[in-house]
């Protein structure tokens, strides 16, 4: 059974993401919160990893700045006192060109006193990059792949 209290926090902390509200992020997290975000940064420069509080404002504020809309649906949470994990699934809106970017997020959480201490996340970065860029690589990808796997 889950940890209510441990719950309660890190849907607030998924919920404050996607909705844009940073205080109540913030609230969630330790004074010696990090994040670690697996993806590439040169596409996505907020994520990667992140020391501190400041990281969240400037996350929410790209994303605010990218996309019109963000919806999301946590399909699950699995929390006790000290560790969680979560499946989290994003509809993003672009601003440029109102196409729909969808994804799964998964996520790992540390926490410590109620509080959230490390968060690692990870999402299908190829798949997102094919949905912002509007078209299929895998092709150009693979073939550039047997290239290089015969060096």
């Amino acid at each position: 059974m889950n940890n209510p209290q441990s719950e309660k926090c890190i849907r607030a902390f998924i919920d404050s993401y996607y909705t844009g509200d940073v205080a109540r992020m913030e609230s969630c997290c330790a004074d010696s919160f990090s994040s670690l975000t697996h993806a590439p940064i040169e596409i996505f420069p907020h994520l990667g990893f992140q020391q501190g509080k400041g990281w969240i404002a400037k996350a929410i504020r790209i994303q605010q700045e990218r996309y019109s809309e963000r919806r999301h649906t946590v399909e699950f949470v699995i929390a006790d006192e000290t560790q969680a994990a979560t499946l989290t699934h994003a509809a993003l809106t672009k601003h440029s060109d109102e196409r729909v970017i969808t994804l799964y997020v998964g996520e790992f959480f540390s926490l410590r006193d109620g509080l959230i201490t490390e968060h690692r996340s990870m999402f299908d970065s190829f798949d997102l990059v094919q949905q912002l860029l509007g078209r299929d690589l895998t092709g150009e990808f693979s073939a550039r792949m047997k290239s290089a796997m015969r060096s």
